[in-house]
């Protein structure tokens, strides 16, 4: 059996990368310390502005899809909550009414992606489109809402994998950095490798800071989808049942 490798498995794996990271550079750092002469301590307090400009191009760039990232958890955030909607309260005002020209009207101001499908699937009907018919206007309504269901998606999938991908990168370029000091000065003064570490740990924090919530908003986003589908794909079943019965009636 092909085990097909999902977005938390990379996640996972580049988690384990920045561990074994981690714990390379402390084992640089302690040796270095070790093998420093015995000097007076400094009591040295970095600010985040440090840390901001120990980061380098790397961590500019994490900010930037910080940025860009909850931009697009703000909107599809607020497209969701407008795209909620009792579809089975609708379908019983449709069932009370006594005409489609009745039941289109009780449903006209009903919000989210439901009521616009069912209104689709009513006016055809009034239309006096036939059953069959009306389920292939309905089908291309739905697909017209899926996508815009799944907009933006893709783009906060794709910052759950490249922003620990980028926040690696800092990483990688700080140990270069700390081992181009070392490769220079040896291992006489361990605070000058301070920078080279700091742009590996605070590009790794960012990296995992901006993936987090961008998995989270992503499984979030993508249940609320599904569950919206599936209400929705009910209410047509049974509006369906109500215009074949109608039909048959007539």
């Amino acid at each position: 059996m092909q085990i097909v490798p999902t977005k938390s498995n990379h996640l996972i794996r580049n988690i384990a990368a920045f561990l074994l990271a981690f714990a390379f550079l402390g084992v640089v750092a302690a040796f270095a310390q070790e093998a420093a002469p015995a000097a007076a301590p400094k009591q040295v307090e970095a600010s985040y502005w440090d840390m901001i400009k120990h980061g380098g191009p790397t961590l500019i760039i994490l900010l930037l899809c910080s940025v860009f990232t909850m931009t697009l958890i703000i909107e599809r955030f607020m497209f969701y909550r407008k795209a909620t909607a009792n579809t089975a309260a609708m379908i019983e005002k449709v069932k009370q009414a006594g005409t489609l020209s009745e039941a289109l009207t009780s449903i006209e101001a009903e919000p989210g992606i439901s009521g616009r499908v069912l209104r689709v699937a009513l006016t055809a009907a009034r239309d006096g489109y036939p059953a069959e018919q009306v389920e292939q206007l309905v089908q291309g309504e739905v697909t017209k809402e899926l996508i815009g269901m799944e907009r933006w998606l893709p783009q906060i999938d794709s910052m759950v994998t490249m922003c620990p991908l980028i926040g690696l990168l800092g990483t990688t370029l700080g140990m270069i950095r700390s081992f181009s000091i070392v490769a220079k000065i040896g291992m006489s003064d361990p605070t000058k490798l301070a920078g080279g570490i700091s742009e590996a740990l605070v590009n790794t924090a960012a990296g995992l800071a901006v993936a987090i919530p961008a998995l989270f908003a992503f499984n979030y986003f993508t249940g609320r989808k599904e569950a919206i589908l599936m209400d929705m794909e009910k209410g047509l079943s049974e509006l369906m049942v109500i215009l074949k019965s109608s039909e048959s009636q007539e």
